[in-house]
């Protein structure tokens, strides 16, 4: 399966799971523990810009929208931004949605303050293609966030790709916080910092090991 085709088969799987995504989501049903873990690591002292790739339903930019800041997502899967879409007029936030893949998203370089990345690593064909494009559109001494999980753990998390697919996607069973922090390194970012620990309760049942890490552009 080409690399377009990898793409083509995941942004069509995100479309199709997109109306009921939210109703199952860890960023819904604990939207307010997200809230402070995220305010916390963005250690923001007044508005930042703001970029979500991988945004999906806009689990994080709503969030930063919410805190204040100027946010663009963008995503791949049209009807993840529709869901998204509708989340922020309801809520009120001003968030621009763009549809576009993460490593070809045309971002201005340097345009950032903060860019995040929320369980999208495992999805994607080239991960490091999606670290190396939050360096590039980030501004020195720019953050990037990293959230994700070892999603092989708990079996009710996994996707349900073709296993053609699933073969292509390298970290498909997850991410764990030595690995990321390996990645966020080769990528050119500093000393990562971890957040997890401020979950009052865990995210995601079924025992996953999740992290939060944050690390800035030199």
């Amino acid at each position: 399966m080409r690399e377009a085709k990898t793409q083509e088969a995941v942004t069509a799987y995100w479309s199709a799971r997109a109306p009921h995504f939210d109703g199952v989501a860890s960023h819904v049903a604990q939207s307010a523990l997200w809230r402070e873990v995220l305010q916390a690591a963005f250690a923001a002292d007044g508005q930042k810009d703001v970029v979500d790739l991988g945004t999906g339903t806009g689990a994080c930019a709503l969030i930063a929208a919410s805190l204040g800041h100027r946010v663009r997502g963008y995503d791949g899967s049209e009807g993840m931004l529709a869901v998204a879409r509708a989340a922020s007029q309801e809520a009120g936030l001003a968030v621009e949605f763009e549809k576009a893949v993460i490593d070809e998203a045309e971002i201005a370089p340097a345009s950032a303050d903060i860019v995040t990345i929320r369980n999208v690593l495992w999805t994607l064909e080239r991960p490091m293609a999606a670290l190396h494009q939050a360096h590039r559109i980030l501004r020195p001494g720019g953050m990037v966030v990293v959230s994700d999980g070892l999603w092989s753990v708990a079996p009710q998390y996994r996707s349900t790709y073709a296993p053609e697919l699933a073969a292509r996607l390298p970290l498909h069973d997850g991410l764990t916080e030595p690995g990321t922090r390996r990645m966020l390194g080769e990528a050119g970012f500093g000393e990562a910092r971890s957040w997890q620990h401020l979950f009052a309760t865990p995210p995601y049942p079924g025992g996953v090991p999740m992290f939060v890490l944050t690390a800035r552009r030199a």
